[in-house]
């Protein structure tokens, strides 16, 4: 067994893994919600805002005060800054737009008017209507509170600071998912990684699209962007005829050019103490499937937080053929960066 451990204290181990992969992940879902196009969709409508009536404001929760800043404002439009239930019928993925200026999480919603929204925020084709009630309540909700915010700031919110807003909101948002995809996130990292190495190595044929089965043809021009989108990829070909699949159980497989898997990794990156162990058991029970069908199969296991107990037994199980840190190989120079790409490639 090649057994490779971290010299730094749990507490800091913790420390540094959760905000490495924090900083990623909240970059990757600020691209996922598509937060900084926003302001520019609303500026598109800007030539037709003559359009929209604002004669039943009171009725859409507008403010008197707030209504009559906005209109003697040089720099600000009636639909930059309050929510027509016409317009989000007609455009339902500005709800986010206009959700985020009030400061309100999707969670935030539903439990104020009991209305799921995640699904008109993203749907990019506007394929799902949205019922004159439902827009209505989501117009008086957001304006509400747009209303409050222009009120406390003493007629003195700018056009720049609107739009502060809808970053904070969203900066919130992706810090209330954080807490629950910590592995995920590793499991991605861990993913960019190889990908990264395979085309530092000029390895990389083709992506493997999950939802078709036509590959996508490596293109060193598009490669950032193919990479940046991994998820909708479930794994690459190699120009060896070898292949790296993504999963689940294990998370990551290496297939030789006849298909027959050759190595499993699996990637732990929760940092609570009281589940590592249970971590550990669920790679284990990955590892034990991988062996049942090739006896020879080598099981990589990246993981972080290792208390001692499960440090003792990665030591005593044959099970594990090599154990990375995974704080450590988040470093491209890192020696243990070096001997993880290593310990995969030489597999494939």
């Amino acid at each position: 067994m090649c057994l490779y451990l971290g010299k730094t204290s749990i507490v800091t181990e913790v420390n540094r893994i959760n905000y490495r992969l924090r900083s990623t992940f909240f970059y990757r879902k600020l691209r996922e919600y598509n937060t900084l196009s926003l302001r520019a969709k609303i500026e598109a409508l800007l030539p037709i805002q003559n359009l929209y009536d604002w004669d039943n404001k009171l009725d859409w929760g507008i403010g008197e005060d707030a209504f009559n800043y906005v209109n003697q404002h040089p720099n600000l439009q009636f639909i930059q800054v309050f929510c027509h239930p016409r317009l989000i019928r007609e455009q339902p993925q500005l709800i986010a737009y206009y959700r985020n200026v009030a400061v309100l999480s999707q969670k935030a919603v539903i439990s104020l008017i009991g209305i799921q929204v995640k699904r008109f925020e993203s749907d990019e084709e506007n394929k799902f209507q949205l019922a004159e009630d439902n827009a209505l309540e989501l117009a008086k909700l957001f304006n509400e509170h747009i209303s409050l915010i222009i009120d406390s700031s003493v007629n003195s919110i700018t056009e720049e600071e609107l739009y502060g807003l809808i970053l904070a909101s969203t900066g919130t948002q992706i810090d209330g998912s954080w807490r629950n995809a910590i592995g995920e996130e590793a499991e991605k990292l861990v993913q960019r990684l190889l990908i990264k190495e395979a085309k530092e190595q000029s390895l990389i044929a083709a992506f493997i699209p999950r939802k078709a089965t036509v590959v996508d043809m490596y293109n060193p021009n598009n490669s950032e962007e193919q990479i940046e989108n991994i998820e909708k990829y479930r794994g690459l070909m190699l120009n060896n005829q070898t292949s790296i699949l993504f999963s689940s159980e294990p998370d990551i497989s290496l297939l030789d050019n006849g298909g027959k898997t050759v190595g499993v990794i699996e990637v732990k990156g929760g940092t609570d103490t009281a589940g590592a162990l249970e971590r550990y058991g669920a790679a284990i029970k990955s590892f034990e499937e991988a062996r049942r069908r090739n006896s020879e199969v080598r099981t990589i296991l990246v993981a972080s937080c290792i208390t001692t107990e499960v440090n003792t037994r990665i030591q005593n199980d044959r099970i594990v053929s090599c154990y990375f840190n995974l704080t450590e190989i988040l470093s491209d120079n890192s020696e243990q960066y070096k001997q993880f790409v290593e310990e995969v490639f030489s597999i494939l």
